[in-house]
């Protein structure tokens, strides 16, 4: 009896361990991935045309980072993706000729962002590490009487994901994250047409670290 039962429970246990790898990739097309994390700070110049108080920088300050991905599969290794990324978070502002930040206004910043990821490794593998980037726009709800916002955004990163069973897993991702913030004059140099002028763009240039469940069906 011992024996039988000892023999059930592996049994078990190896059809867990493989069923990733039987599972056909077109019979679990749609993942569900919700998240937590962390979004790091970024800043940009502020130009004196729309500044009457000497403030030569605005950054929105790090903060956690919630929220959720849903991805879709086109093949054995490439996915489309959604994603979703909320901080509730804020600004801070530095005056000339001050070297240090204070808080300026509270802000909460809503990311949106279409795209794609590529699996390096095929779902025969439990883990599977990948490749992805996104674009998108980011909506700025700010308080104290600054003005609402919605910019072009885009992401570049990568993570793993590591199948539990078929139908659950765990993945953690790391993206660069850029927002757009506005535009700047500029000095270029180059060794043929030497100096000269252009505008620039300027972006809030954030990175966001994040862990959640994958829900596969």
């Amino acid at each position: 009896m011992r024996a039988a039962i000892m023999l059930l429970v592996a049994g078990v246990l190896c059809l867990v361990a493989t069923a990733p790898a039987n599972a056909q990739w077109w019979e679990n097309k749609w993942e569900v991935t919700p998240f937590a994390g962390y979004e790091t700070s970024g800043s940009f110049p502020i130009t004196p045309t729309f500044n009457s108080v000497g403030v030569t920088n605005l950054q929105v300050n790090g903060a956690t980072s919630y929220g959720g991905f849903i991805d879709y599969s086109l093949s054995r290794n490439f996915q489309a993706e959604f994603m979703y990324d909320r901080n509730d978070t804020s600004y801070s502002d530095r005056i000339f000729p001050n070297t240090t930040y204070t808080r300026a206004f509270s802000s909460d910043v809503n990311q949106f962002q279409f795209g794609g990821l590529y699996m390096l490794l095929g779902p025969a593998h439990r883990i599977r590490p990948y490749v992805a980037g996104s674009v998108g726009f980011t909506y700025e709800s700010n308080g104290n009487g600054a003005p609402d916002r919605t910019d072009f955004g885009f992401s570049i990163g990568g993570g793993v994901k590591y199948f539990l069973t078929s139908h659950i897993g765990l993945r953690a991702d790391a993206r660069f994250m850029p927002t757009y913030a506005n535009s700047s004059r500029g000095t270029f140099c180059d060794p043929f047409f030497g100096c000269y002028t252009a505008q620039v763009s300027n972006y809030q240039d954030r990175g966001n670290f994040v862990g959640g469940i994958i829900f596969r069906f």
